[in-house]
Order: C-alpha cells, then sequence, then structure tokens
C-alpha cells in the first residue's frame, strides 16, 4: 500500500508540470537570444527550447543520482541473493541421506532366508 502511494502521489506531482511544460512550449514559440560567447554573435532560437532542455537536464541529472543512491541496496540485494542459494544448498545437503539406502533386490534370497 505505501508503494502505491508514493507512485500515485509522484504521478500527481510529475504530471501537471510536464503538462505545464508543455503547454509552455506551445504557447511560447518566439525567439529568444541566448549567448554562450562573448565574442560570437547570439543564438536565437525559441523559447521553449531552453525551458525544455532544462526540464530534460533535470530529469537525467535525478535519474543519475536516484541509480547512485540505490547502489547499496543492490549491493544488498546480490548479497542476499548469493546467501539465498548457499543455504539452499546446505538445506539440500542436510535433506539428503548421507548413506545410501540399501537395494536388497540385489542380494540373492538364499543370503536373506538362512534362519
Amino acid at each position: 500500500m505505501k508503494d502505491f502511494l508514493f507512485t500515485l502521489l509522484a504521478w500527481l506531482l510529475t504530471l501537471p508540470c510536464l503538462v505545464g511544460a508543455i503547454v509552455f512550449a506551445l504557447y511560447n514559440p518566439d525567439p529568444v537570444s541566448i549567448t554562450f560567447n562573448p565574442f560570437k554573435e547570439p543564438l536565437l532560437i525559441p523559447v521553449y527550447v531552453p525551458v525544455l532542455t532544462a526540464i530534460a537536464f533535470g530529469f537525467l541529472f535525478g535519474a543519475m543520482m536516484t541509480w547512485a543512491a540505490m547502489g547499496r541496496l543492490r549491493a544488498e540485494k546480490r548479497e542476499q541473493a548469493k546467501r539465498i542459494k548457499t543455504l539452499e544448498k546446505e538445506l539440500q545437503a542436510a535433506n539428503t541421506p548421507a548413506i545410501a539406502p540399501h537395494n536388497y533386490a540385489l542380494i540373492p534370497s538364499s543370503f536373506l532366508d538362512k534362519r
């Protein structure tokens, strides 16, 4: 239930921002001058390009930070998977008999009927 609420909250926060960015891009096609180098002429691009670029960089930065933060959890999961495999092997070894059961079908009946 907690995961569902977290996912719902994330979508309720993300969706309006995404819709707002799309609406902003559609209603602001006017060119804006951007200068990266003071010795060259400014670049004329639509207003929505730098805005959407900033949003894309923010998304990528957030994704990388989340991936890096989850590294410890991924390592713990790998260690747990190794431990589970080891414990399953130990359990299987404990459940198998150490001495194979004797097959009496191979013993001639003359040896078994001696009284």
